[in-house]
């Protein structure tokens, strides 16, 4: 078999699973709003169960549902039947995965969950199996044809129920306003969390960490105050504590350059008296664009608060410690 009947036979098989889900998207079916105005009135949580590759998208699903805001768990049938069914509560959705709907494991622990008072929506392409039967609600997922060539091994109906999993979380964000802040709250390790949650007061250097002088610092005051704060800069302040410049290596080297070093020479001589500066309240990653983005980009700047205090000093190397 050459390459190109191998790039065939992968091309036929994403043919055949985009043309189940287009299928499944034109015949969506209506009771899709049932179960998603089911969930949003619900106080519970939302179980989601299945065996085998539908188990699989089943934790796939929950996880999704979780980190969008709704509350979801996975439950395996198995589990169920020896105990796990504690986790479901009176108040909670089931979401029972099957393309069949005749696993008898699934079906097994279904009249047990609606006892305990939980609603269940079954998830089937078999409108007449008994998943649907012990449904409240019944979403049906019809394939034209799986893209195994025998017809058999679960793909484009597990593909079918991974993507309907993907439209309910994706619905629920939507109706519940689920923002961007609400989205880092769950996801606080991810480089994408941080980029979302950090601000720059989490980072920047603060109090004692703080390289700050009067603008009345003499040039051994201003390179002791750089080299024990190791930032390569220092805020110039007044008397009451508000910025009024900025001194960085590069600033005593281009003094140095142009002028006679003289005992008398203060941070105010030296000084850069319109430095870029940021708020503590900004978001750290738009931090780190702004300070990459200038045509002569920035390693350090200061951080100033609405009144125009001095609080703290960041640097690109800080930002990209953090992994943003």
């Amino acid at each position: 078999m050459n390459e190109k009947d191998t790039i065939e036979i992968v091309k036929q098989a994403l043919d055949d699973e985009i043309s189940s889900l287009i299928h499944f998207r034109d015949e969506l079916d209506p009771s899709v709003k049932d179960c998603i105005d089911l969930i949003l009135k619900s106080k519970g949580k939302v179980i989601v169960t299945g065996v085998g590759k539908s188990g699989d998208i089943a934790k796939k699903i929950s996880h999704t549902l979780s980190s969008t805001g709704t509350s979801a768990y996975f439950l395996h049938p198995t589990d169920a039947s020896h105990g796990d069914s504690g986790i479901v509560g009176p108040e909670d959705i089931v979401l029972a995965i099957g393309k069949s709907g005749e696993s008898e494991e699934l079906n097994y622990i279904l009249p047990t969950l609606r006892k305990i008072g939980a609603k269940i929506v079954g998830i089937t392409a078999n409108p007449k199996s008994k998943l649907a039967s012990l449904s409240d609600i019944v979403i049906i997922t019809p394939v034209l044809k799986e893209a195994c060539p025998l017809d058999l091994a679960p793909t484009s109906s597990t593909t079918i129920a991974l993507v309907l999993g993907d439209a309910i979380a994706v619905a629920l964000m939507e109706l519940k306003n689920f923002q961007a802040n609400d989205f880092a709250l769950y996801h606080p390790a991810g480089r994408l969390g941080k980029r979302l949650s950090l601000y720059l007061s989490d980072v920047m250097r603060k109090g004692e960490r703080n390289a700050s002088i009067p603008v009345d610092a003499n040039l051994e005051t201003i390179l002791k105050e750089i080299t024990e704060k190791g930032i390569g800069a220092t805020g110039v302040v007044d008397s009451q504590s508000k910025l009024i410049g900025l001194i960085t290596d590069y600033d005593i080297r281009k003094y140095l350059t142009k002028n006679t070093l003289l005992p008398t020479v203060t941070a105010k001589d030296m000084m850069n008296a319109n430095p870029s500066s940021f708020r503590p309240e900004e978001k750290a990653y738009d931090v780190l664009i702004k300070m990459e983005g200038r045509e002569r980009p920035i390693s350090v700047a200061p951080v100033v608060d609405e009144r125009g205090q001095f609080v703290g000093m960041i640097s690109l190397h800080d930002l990209l410690q953090k992994g943003l």
